[in-house]
């Protein structure tokens, strides 16, 4: 049932190349960055009311995927706020002084908090992914679980 359903919205998805990254990303509704960037790749002023971006790439200090700026105008969610204001993306708008530690919300905490979650069609929000190993394994033993309750996957033992 549920491996269904996700075959059938994958194959809804259009996956294209672009030239035109301004262009791209102000027609997305979902972006996720996961590159080795030093350098904003995302500025503020290209992103429209309502996107979310998964920001994965910036996991060591000095590495910026985001413009700072954006951070002004978006909800920022993280895996651990301590980490990511050390070597996430949100480090680089805390260094910059456009937001302040306190001002984001571990993903944890907004899964079982409702008030902590996006309330506005247009609001923009951000997920910055540092990696935490216990989520990880979380969320694949989740996906193990769901796979055999639904009798799809192939079990292989390392």
């Amino acid at each position: 049932m549920v491996a269904g359903l996700i075959d059938h919205r994958l194959s809804e998805v259009e996956f294209t190349g672009v030239t035109d990254l301004p262009a791209a990303v102000q027609r997305s509704q979902v972006i996720v960055t996961a590159t080795p960037a030093t350098k904003p790749l995302i500025q503020a002023d290209w992103v429209q009311p309502g996107i979310h971006l998964n920001a994965i790439g910036a996991d060591m200090e000095g590495k910026q995927e985001l413009d700072a700026k954006l951070f002004q105008r978006a909800q920022a969610y993280t895996d651990d706020v301590p980490q990511a204001s050390e070597v996430g993306e949100i480090q680089n708008p805390i260094k910059a002084g456009v937001i302040k530690p306190e001002q984001v919300a571990e993903i944890g905490n907004a899964l079982l908090d409702p008030t902590l979650g996006r309330h506005d069609a247009n609001a923009i929000t951000i997920f910055d992914s540092t990696g935490i190993a216990l989520q990880d394994l979380a969320a694949a033993n989740l996906a193990f679980v769901r796979a055999k309750e639904q009798g799809v996957g192939t079990q292989v033992d390392l």
